[in-house]
């Protein structure tokens, strides 16, 4: 939902659904999948299978081994992870308002609020649905569905 306070002032909001959590993975995680991504995989494995051939410690090997079953189906089901994780977060469902004027982009959700100066911002990168706005506190994900023309303007000039 889109409300515009002045011609450099604009506030939206969006609620924190699975489709938002989705949108947001979707745009901003990393999934390709290379022999790095497995490394700690193979390293469990590998030790898990060193302490089963010496029969020293069988419980530990064993605990190893189950650790790097886990750790693969991790990196198999990486996305269904994460939106779970988000959805049984005490944030799911909440209403966050954003606010975009020309001192930088705020954001509040109940009690919690954040502000991005734009000096405080390094770098705006585009995705085919919204922005990976990286900050002093990290990356945060802004999607266009809810920003009007005159907000992605703001946005395109401060680039």
């Amino acid at each position: 939902m889109k409300d515009t306070d002045t011609n450099s002032d604009y506030t939206c909001y969006y609620i924190l659904n699975r489709e938002y959590f989705s949108e947001c993975f979707d745009q901003t995680a990393n999934t390709t999948t290379s022999f790095k991504t497995y490394v700690l995989a193979i390293a469990l494995a590998t030790i898990a299978c060193v302490l089963l051939i010496s029969e020293s410690e069988t419980y530990i090997a064993w605990f190893l081994l189950c650790l790097s079953g886990v750790e693969l189906l991790s990196i198999r089901y990486k996305r269904a992870w994460w939106i779970t994780r988000q959805m049984i977060s005490r944030a799911a469902g909440s209403k966050v308002n954003i606010r975009i004027d020309n001192e930088g982009i705020s954001t509040q959700r109940g009690d919690h609020q954040q502000r991005m100066f734009w000096n405080d911002i390094t770098e705006i990168n585009y995705t085919e649905k919204g922005f990976v706005i990286s900050h002093a506190t990290g990356n945060h994900y802004l999607s266009k569905s809810c920003l009007d023309d005159g907000a992605l303007a703001l946005l395109n000039a401060k680039v």
